[in-house]
């Protein structure tokens, strides 16, 4: 029988013939620049969470602003869904606003609560609330990435002739199989964010605790895996080819281009979540 030989070095093992996890541990960049040299995330901005107070606070961001994105899309399919059934555009934009943004139990307005919590809580890094608040901004603001400007990119089969109006840019599907291609586009590109913001915080937790983790296989397509976030999103590509319901301005290209784009953005923004130089 081989022996396993294992020796302690302040505090830290070694096992003969076996080679150790070393990730970036906190405070370090995602991307092993400056510490690591396994599951280093290369197209990943920030850095691992230097305190577990901090963990926990980019944890509960993370969350919010995905819960946040989630109820803000299902409220533009809301009213897309009442524009094509013939609401009026200000009845369907009053009803648009009031899922969104009003006060009380909006998507804003419980990511508006989310982030008081934590303010008041006392232990989150400044830094940290000041992104959150800069990023809330940002998509629920009237700015080029905000989501009402980005809601043509989904709505955005001008056929009918007739905008969605109110403050939100696209088109009102001209028939029902648009409005279902549309409506499915939302909800998987809404389920992608959610899930990509997902994986950045398990390599947080991960990395933050001396453990490797595969970013790409969570968020890509890594085959033989099929359980990234973006394999999950390229099933729902696919089904929608087969079903050949979806106007050009949606086809399989345009969709691989949408969920590249929201991927890209999250990568690169990920560093406001996970700030270095706490």
């Amino acid at each position: 029988m081989n022996r396993v030989v294992v020796s302690a070095i302040g505090g830290i093992f070694f096992t003969a013939g076996v080679a150790l996890a070393t990730p970036p541990g906190p405070g370090q960049h995602f991307d092993c620049t400056d510490g690591g040299d396994t599951s280093c995330a290369t197209d990943d901005t920030g850095c691992v969470s230097n305190t577990k107070a901090n963990l926990k606070c980019s944890t509960k961001i993370g969350k919010a602003f995905a819960k946040a994105r989630v109820s803000a899309m299902k409220c533009h399919i809301d009213q897309a869904e009442a524009r094509f059934q013939g609401t009026s555009e200000n009845g369907a934009g009053t009803s648009e606003e009031n899922c969104e943004r009003n006060p009380g139990n909006s998507a804003k307005g419980k990511l508006d609560k989310a982030l008081a919590d934590l303010a008041d809580g006392g232990t989150c890094a400044p830094v940290l609330l000041t992104n959150a608040a800069l990023e809330e901004d940002e998509i629920f603001g009237a700015g080029p990435d905000s989501l009402d400007a980005k809601n043509v990119e989904i709505y955005c089969d001008s056929s009918s002739g007739v905008l969605i109006g109110d403050d939100d840019t696209g088109w009102v599907a001209a028939t029902e199989d648009m409005r279902k291609c549309e409506t499915t586009v939302a909800k998987a590109l809404s389920h992608l964010v959610k899930s990509v913001i997902k994986c950045h915080d398990k390599m947080d937790s991960k990395f933050f605790n001396g453990k490797d983790f595969d970013e790409e296989t969570c968020e890509m397509v890594v085959p033989p895996s099929t359980k990234g976030a973006l394999a999950k999103f390229n099933k729902k590509r696919d089904q929608l080819a087969l079903l050949g319901i979806c106007p050009a301005c949606l086809d399989s290209t345009t969709l691989d281009a949408m969920a590249a784009e929201a991927i890209n953005e999250l990568d690169t923004e990920n560093g406001s979540t996970y700030p270095c130089g706490l």
